[in-house]
């Protein structure tokens, strides 16, 4: 008896087996079981959300940020400003009282980028004179300050502020740049218009179109000079400076008016 109730035991377990269990050869569930009530059930649409399981390219799924737009540059123009030390000193200027002896030569008086004043560039950092480690000594030479009691480091954070934190350029690139270009027109210059005639002396004038002709033949290009009445003759106007406009790429162009 026990012999059979085991026997019978193994054949329900293989019944069992071969009903559920083969997933070689699967049955069809029985009718009117779970199985056969969950196999009825309309299967589910994909979620949107789910990334398909095809799709190894994350890109698409989870696409990159756009770029930024890059800021819209507001200086339309630059002007070198290069001053004759001699003419600031003997007449009227903003300078009262300069060191002496003021220099022979022309000087750098400063770089000022051209931009709407309603809508001003960006303001760049704060001066900082341990960027200008490198090129001290030419500044020094080529951008001296022509005040008496001033320091040239004082001259350079004035132009900085009112100029040269509008350039949208950085500081050493700033002063580097003024330097770069004052060495193509500004070093030497007076040699080179003495060349032309023009020979810097208290007894002899000058029409100013016969200077701005002799300084478009040494520049190549049209400049504006500055003028100022003497402190001893007020019938004698001094050139005090010399202006040159550059585009944006830093070439020379044709774009000022006469000088008055």
């Amino acid at each position: 008896m026990r012999i059979l109730h085991c026997v019978l035991i193994l054949a329900f377990v293989i019944f069992l087996k071969n009903v559920y269990c083969d997933s070689s050869n699967p049955s069809p569930p029985l009718p009117n079981s779970p199985l056969s009530y969950l196999s009825s059930l309309p299967k589910p649409k994909a979620s949107p959300f789910e990334i398909p399981a095809t799709n190894t390219n994350l890109d698409e799924v989870h696409p990159q940020a756009p770029a930024a737009i890059p800021t819209t540059p507001k200086v339309n123009s630059y002007l070198l400003v290069v001053q004759w030390p001699p003419g600031v000193c003997t007449g009227i200027s903003d300078v009262s009282t300069c060191k002496k002896p003021w220099p022979p030569e022309f000087k750098i008086h400063g770089f000022w980028p051209q931009y709407p004043p309603a809508d001003p560039p960006k303001k760049s950092d704060q001066f900082n004179y341990n960027k200008l480690q490198g090129l001290l000594a030419a500044l020094r030479i080529n951008w001296p300050t022509l005040k008496a009691g001033d320091h040239d480091a004082i001259f350079w954070s004035e132009q900085w502020y009112k100029h040269g934190i509008y350039s949208e350029m950085e500081q050493a690139a700033y002063f580097q740049m003024t330097l770069d270009l004052f060495a193509k027109v500004g070093e030497g210059l007076k040699k080179k218009i003495m060349a032309e005639g023009i020979l810097p002396n208290s007894q002899q004038t000058y029409k100013l179109k016969d200077v701005e002709a002799a300084l478009e033949r040494v520049i190549n290009v049209k400049c504006r000079v500055i003028c100022a009445r003497s402190k001893t003759n007020r019938n004698v106007e001094l050139i005090q400076e010399v202006r040159i406009s550059y585009a944006t790429n830093f070439e020379p162009q044709d774009t000022l008016k006469s000088s008055r």
